[in-house]
């Protein structure tokens, strides 16, 4: 027997204040089916709508994004079994401000990660762009 599919069992996840650059970029922020959730890349992005400078802080506006696109599924942090971060330049330079954020979010046990060193991103000013998988496993009753 052969299983069927259908887009129907997706359920798209828009966390209120994202509905905009959804229709804008054609893309929903993160994607149920099933058990799992798969978050778009999340940039860091201030309430204004700026990306600051500062790498840091871009990696905490773009986890505190990551968070509320897991929320509106039903998931934590604690849920993600893969972390993917592009990071503008090379990985070693800002792995020196990304991993100490990075490990403020993530406590061990820590998720599988893979981070990619890029030429740019998709913000003015962006260095960093966290996407992520998640398995929300049912509580027990």
């Amino acid at each position: 027997m052969t299983d069927t599919f259908s887009r129907d069992d997706f359920h798209r996840l828009i966390p209120s204040g994202s509905e905009q650059d959804a229709a804008t970029y054609g893309l929903a922020p993160g994607l149920r089916s099933g058990d799992l959730i798969f978050v778009s890349g999340q940039l860091g992005v201030d309430s204004d709508g700026t990306i600051p400078a500062d790498g840091a802080r871009q990696s905490e506006l773009a986890l505190d994004a990551l968070i509320n696109v897991l929320a509106e599924g039903g998931a934590t942090l604690a849920d993600v079994v893969l972390l993917q971060t592009f990071h503008k330049g090379g990985m070693a330079a800002t792995n020196e401000w990304f991993l100490p954020v990075k490990n403020r979010y993530f406590p061990a046990p820590h998720p599988a990660w893979t981070g990619v060193g890029v030429a740019d991103l998709g913000g003015e000013g962006a260095l960093i762009e966290i996407g992520a998988i998640a398995r929300v496993v049912a509580q027990p009753n």
